[in-house]
């Protein structure tokens, strides 16, 4: 492997592991905005494929099941290929070609209001800072 090559695997893994982070850090923000509205973090590898599940409110309501992305690219075909015969909902955070944010397409429509670029950058700047006074 030449070293050029081996420069831009890393490269690749370094802005991999970066993506997911941030992925993290959506998921955090989202549970901050979505647990009060009677939302479930599904944390981790807890429920395939689905970050978030909203139980229905009133009998004959069905449960709203929510996968979230940072990047409408960041999606891979398995994971895109789970959701097909599901009522799994899918939303992304950010463009890959075009400027912008998403939020005014969040699934539910009674957080719009809650979620902005604005407040995930404040939440993430609270989130670092709050880590960095607790230091392991």
């Amino acid at each position: 492997m030449t070293r050029m090559s081996r420069e831009s695997n890393m490269s690749t893994l370094l802005s991999m592991g970066a993506e997911n982070m941030v992925g993290d850090l959506l998921e955090r923000y989202l549970a901050s905005v979505l647990e009060p509205m009677d939302w479930i973090w599904c944390s981790g590898s807890i429920v395939k494929a689905v970050d978030f599940v909203r139980p229905p409110a009133r009998t004959g309501e069905t449960w709203r099941l929510l996968q979230v992305k940072n990047r409408d690219n960041s999606e891979n075909s398995s994971s895109s290929a789970i959701r097909i015969g599901t009522s799994i909902e899918k939303w992304h955070r950010t463009f890959s070609q075009k400027l912008g944010s998403n939020w005014d397409n969040f699934p539910d429509a009674s957080l719009r209001q809650k979620l902005s670029e604005e407040n995930f950058k404040t939440f993430v700047r609270n989130y670092l800072q709050a880590l960095d006074r607790y230091p392991s």
